[in-house]
């Protein structure tokens, strides 16, 4: 679920100095404030990066300048998309066509969204975060954080996760409705116990809850009160993709990172990309196909990340495209789509 408008600069201090680098925080281009020294980096494959491969890009919908979307999620071919000022796309026949929904709120930006068993749950700036048993009447939450709220994830018995600015990690179980604040005990997880900022978030069917961030954290707990880092290193990750099963597991982040686990998040390897682009969307399917974006930037792995290949395409070279979905529909078709810049849906055929 990069910098979905952290309009903040923010400070952290490591070893008595600053890092500072250009990220787009799972929702826009900004400048803010992260890093830190190595820790435990991930081991890093070798492969060489592929020539561009042939691939389609149809645009489905473009809005104006300030229509940005910044999370798209899909169950079937229902599918939905969120973005500033509060606005809300949906789509019944696997993203082919889009429609507006009225939202109860228009003045914040709705930085991420989860949709499962027909229900859906929205989070966004100061903390904001919306629930809607059938996808179409929301309801606000009682807010638990002025924090912003980056990603959101739910498992089939409605238990969600809320992560966000500056270690902001909020639970519920009932699809939404009310949420209580996690605690972490930072000094176990990152150097001088700073709070990241965690940027995406995958919730299993069995509980288990995984989180990525700053200093290329990829965290987990079981319960949401005791939390182990499995990975961190140099970079931020913003996108997190889990294959069905969970066995594998893939990251994106700065300077074109991508990292892909095959035990479920208990080791992770680093791969060469191709690109020094920042990614923060990512999607996996089980054949091993893995796609990832971010700024002016679309890459494809047909291998489960062993070669990468750029896709080349005007509509992807002057433009961000913030997160990635797929619906599916009779028969096993899929549709993979992008959203962004502008209030751009791109469909990727490939």
């Amino acid at each position: 679920m990069a910098a979905r408008h952290l309009d903040e600069r923010r400070r952290v201090a490591r070893s008595g100095r600053l890092q500072s680098a250009p990220l787009l925080a799972r929702l826009a281009v900004v400048f803010v404030l992260c890093g830190g020294p190595a820790s435990t980096p991930a081991q890093s494959a070798g492969a060489v990066p592929g020539v561009p491969v042939a691939a389609t890009f149809k645009q489905i919908r473009h809005g104006t300048h300030h229509d940005a979307l910044y999370d798209v999620a899909f169950e079937g071919e229902r599918g939905i998309a969120v973005g500033a000022f509060g606005n809300v796309l949906v789509t019944a026949d696997g993203g082919a066509t889009w429609q507006v929904q009225p939202f109860p709120m228009k003045h914040l930006a709705l930085m991420a969204v989860a949709m499962r068993e027909g229900k859906c749950i929205a989070v966004g700036q100061t903390g904001l975060v919306y629930s809607a048993a059938d996808c179409k009447t929301w309801k606000a939450s009682p807010s638990m954080t002025k924090s912003r709220l980056l990603a959101v994830g739910v498992n089939r018995q409605g238990v969600a996760y809320a992560v966000g600015a500056f270690g902001t990690i909020l639970k519920s179980s009932d699809w939404g409705q009310s949420w209580a604040v996690q605690t972490v005990d930072w000094s176990t997880i990152t150097e001088d116990g700073a709070e990241p900022h965690l940027y995406d978030i995958h919730v299993a069917d069995d509980g288990t809850v995984t989180a990525v961030g700053e200093f290329e954290l990829v965290m987990r707990s079981s319960d949401g009160k005791q939390w182990k880092a499995l990975h961190k290193g140099e970079r931020s990750l913003f996108g997190l993709s889990v294959v069905e099963g969970g066995t594998k597991m893939y990251a994106t982040g700065q300077s074109g990172a991508l990292l892909s686990s095959a035990d479920g998040g208990a080791t992770w390897v680093s791969h060469k990309t191709g690109t020094g682009a920042i990614l923060t969307g990512v999607h996996a399917t089980p054949k091993g196909e893995v796609l990832a974006s971010g700024i002016n930037a679309v890459v494809l792995s047909r291998d489960g990340g062993a070669s990468w290949s750029p896709l080349n395409s005007k509509l992807v070279r002057n433009a961000w495209y913030q997160a990635l979905a797929a619906s599916e529909g009779p028969g096993g078709k899929r549709r993979v789509v992008a959203v962004g810049a502008g209030g751009s849906i791109l469909e990727l055929d490939f």
